[in-house]
């Protein structure tokens, strides 16, 4: 069967509560602004399902909770957001790669898998993981000094024009 709420005060406006076996229970709502609102009691709204779209609106401050200690948080304060893991494990993000970028599209990190993690500034590649090390694109400054071990070698030039190493006596 179906419930139906005729009591709204704007004429065809009505929603309706129903199930069916392969769906489960249905909520429809034609409302002018959200299909949907969901109230806590003290009547504050605690998401809306805006009219004819399938999206899911929390006000600021809303929060996603997840685990039995509400350990994953995910919410927008009004000027910020956040996914916050307050639990005792790690926050895993998983995927075949994962990219860290703007609203623009600029990225900020690539990771490749079974690659390369990239880092960017003003979406320019400065940092990237190699099988060999790392390849840095642009200048190195060090704000004290570089520590390498006995018989590291520093090459300079594109050939084998300067080498620079320390055998553990003799520079």
């Amino acid at each position: 069967g179906t419930v139906e709420a005729t009591t709204d005060t704007a004429a065809g406006d009505n929603a309706a509560m129903g199930y069916t076996a392969a769906e489960g229970l249905i909520l429809t709502g034609q409302g002018s602004t959200s299909d949907i609102t969901l109230k806590n009691d003290a009547d504050v709204v605690v998401f809306t399902v805006p009219t004819g779209t399938d999206d899911i609106l929390f006000p600021d401050g809303g929060k996603i909770l997840m685990g039995a200690g509400s350990d994953l948080q995910l919410y927008h304060d009004g000027s910020h957001s956040y996914i916050e893991d307050q639990g005792t494990g790690d926050l895993l993000i998983r995927g075949n790669g994962l990219k860290l970028r703007s609203p623009t599209d600029e990225d900020f990190i690539v990771c490749t898998t079974n690659g390369s993690v990239d880092l960017y500034h003003d979406d320019t590649k400065k940092f990237e993981t190699t099988a060999a090390g790392v390849t840095i694109t642009g200048d190195v400054q060090l704000s004290s000094h570089l520590d390498m071990p006995d018989n590291a070698i520093v090459k300079l030039g594109t050939g084998d024009d300067l080498h620079i190493y320390h055998d553990g006596s003799h520079s």
